[in-house]
């Protein structure tokens, strides 16, 4: 079990092993509920997250007229910590 912080604003981190385990990205929209004395957070079916929106854009778009490095550079996330998160670099 990992320990975080609320801050003021009532904002917390999830832990890094929590957000892998559960593919949950920059954009994945979360639902709350309260069971007893305990939080649950569950993300929200039917809801893409930026990852899988910029996928879905260009599902269908490559007509083999570009490489597949490009194809990777365009699918991806531009911001450093979702490539980060999703590819591991």
């Amino acid at each position: 079990m990992a320990d975080t912080i609320v801050t003021e604003k009532g904002t917390t981190t999830i832990p890094n092993e929590i957000r892998r385990a559960l593919g949950i990205a920059p954009g994945t929209v979360l639902q709350w509920s309260v069971r007893g004395d305990a939080i649950e957070a569950r993300k929200k079916p039917g809801v893409l997250n930026e990852m899988q929106r910029r996928i879905r854009e260009r599902a269908g778009s490559w007509n083999g007229n570009i490489s597949g490095k490009e194809l990777l550079r365009r699918t991806r996330p531009a911001h450093s910590m979702v490539r980060k998160f999703v590819f591991g670099s």
